[in-house]
């Protein structure tokens, strides 16, 4: 069941860091009152912080630190 979680982590961290990158680029360069910027910046920093949960609870698991019986 955590292997299934670790992956999800992985899978929707890189989709949201992605999508975050991609507004602040669009918005780049529009006056200060578009908040495309603010949201891609937060939504890249929940992306980052699930994608590095995951591959570290990944790592862990590989390394033998969460056995399972």
């Amino acid at each position: 069941m955590m292997k299934i979680i670790t992956d999800l982590m992985i899978f929707f961290g890189a989709i949201m860091l992605v999508a975050g990158s991609d507004l602040v680029i669009e918005t780049a360069g529009q006056d200060l009152a578009s908040v495309g910027g603010l949201l891609g910046t937060l939504l890249s920093i929940v992306g980052v912080s699930l994608l590095a949960a995951g591959l570290l609870s990944r790592c862990n698991r590989a390394a033998g630190g969460d056995e399972e019986a």
